[in-house]
């Protein structure tokens, strides 16, 4: 596998933007606030591109042209393609997701609802896929996903890597948060979605 480093210029370029969904709304805390069975689900938050950060970049994976694809040490929104509890592996799709005006103004640019439903857009303008590494003691929570089983939608649920890889490939594309320190995935949480 071959590392590519962001340069200082590229990091600094892609700024992150964290604002809170709107009052009123559920199950929606930041998932820093929320602890693993809580009610409070990873809560929506503004991108504009990758995470922004000054750690070194993880070695991943890109699906086409042989061209190495970076998920740098950060914080990332991110579907899910796969996963492999076996090599402890998950294949992500990175992606923006926007809230409140920038929401409103990439809906637009992109010819869909504007203002979006429920205060949020998630664009995907960059199909490359990244191959990211589990850490053996990874956080994983879910909430949509057991909703049937919990009766609860925005009710966080611990599960293993092995569970997770159980709900993937998923048509439904639900939209996960993952943290990347140390070259793994430290933390993966899915987001709640009105």
């Amino acid at each position: 596998m071959t590392v590519k480093r962001r340069s200082a210029p590229a990091a600094l370029g892609a700024v992150v933007l964290l604002a809170a969904l709107g009052a009123g709304a559920t199950g929606c805390s930041g998932p820093e606030e929320a602890s693993p069975g809580t009610a409070a689900g990873p809560g929506p938050t503004t991108t504009t591109g990758p995470v922004a950060t000054t750690g070194p970049a993880v070695t991943t994976t890109a699906a086409g042209a042989g061209e190495a694809a970076v998920l740098t040490e950060g914080r990332h929104p991110v579907f899910i393609v796969a996963a492999d509890a076996a090599k402890r592996t998950m294949v992500v799709d990175e992606v923006q997701f926007l809230t409140g005006t920038a929401a409103t103004k990439a809906a637009a640019e992109d010819g869909k609802e504007s203002p979006p439903p429920n205060d949020y857009y998630i664009r995907n303008q960059n199909p490359r896929k990244r191959t990211v590494p589990v850490a053996p003691n990874a956080s994983i929570t879910v909430n949509t996903l057991k909703a049937e089983e919990t009766g609860s939608a925005t009710k966080n649920v611990p599960l293993k890597l092995a569970e997770l890889a159980s709900y993937f490939p998923n048509p439904d594309h639900p939209l996960f948060w993952v943290t990347v320190r140390g070259g793994q995935a430290q933390r993966i949480e899915q987001q709640f979605l009105p």
